[in-house]
């Protein structure tokens, strides 16, 4: 089976595309310019942009799932799910392919989910600032998978770490009091994802297990 990651040269998405090498998948490493990955077996790095459509059609070509880690940290406008969506979604569904799991961050309210007052709060207050526009972007992101066609999970997960224990569970909401989780953690709950069937449609909150 053959996977493509979104987002491969991120933190997240190197796991992601290395546990996937593990599992046995061939894997389409899509980048944007500089990726910390050498040469593999089963292993293709695309260079691209998830703006530009031909760049995504062909990084899809002969995948049969797509793992979005792509981040908007550090990026200009802060938006690149929302853009990457645009791109991504109508591409997907042109080549026939049903399965995407994505990742966003625990902040932005799913599109299953009435926001609470408090979360309503929380975003009028920080919407000046960087973390509200990117709280913004993941929930924009989920409401467009939502409207699509897809057999789509969006993942979200709240701060992570570069080391801690590998176990995680999924709830609807976040747990209290918050705990950073480990990343490899959340790369196997993304991983996880192509083999289980009870989040499609879904967006569960990555919390750290026991």
């Amino acid at each position: 089976m053959q996977v493509t990651v979104f987002g491969a040269s991120g933190k997240v998405g190197r796991l992601v595309a290395d546990e996937l090498l593990q599992h046995g998948y061939d894997v389409v490493a899509v980048v944007h310019r500089h990726h910390p990955f050498g040469s593999k077996p089963h292993l293709t790095v695309v260079e691209g942009d998830v703006a530009r459509r031909e760049d995504v059609d062909r990084a899809l070509q002969g995948s049969e799932a797509v793992l979005c880690c792509l981040g908007s940290w550090g990026q200009p406008g802060r938006n690149v799910l929302t853009v990457g969506m645009g791109t991504i979604i109508p591409a997907m569904e042109a080549l026939g392919i049903t399965r995407i799991v994505s990742l966003t961050g625990h902040g932005a309210d799913a599109p299953d989910i009435v926001s609470s007052m408090p979360h309503k709060l929380m975003m009028k207050m920080l919407s000046p600032f960087p973390a509200g526009t990117v709280f913004r972007d993941g929930e924009v992101h989920m409401h467009m998978l939502a409207a699509s066609s897809l057999d789509w999970t969006a993942l979200r997960s709240p701060l992570m770490k570069s080391r801690g224990r590998n176990s995680y569970v999924l709830t609807e909401r976040p747990g209290f009091p918050l705990k950073v989780i480990a990343r490899a953690a959340v790369a196997s709950a993304v991983v996880d994802q192509l083999t289980l069937t009870d989040y499609i449609h879904r967006s569960p909150v990555i919390n750290l297990g026991k």
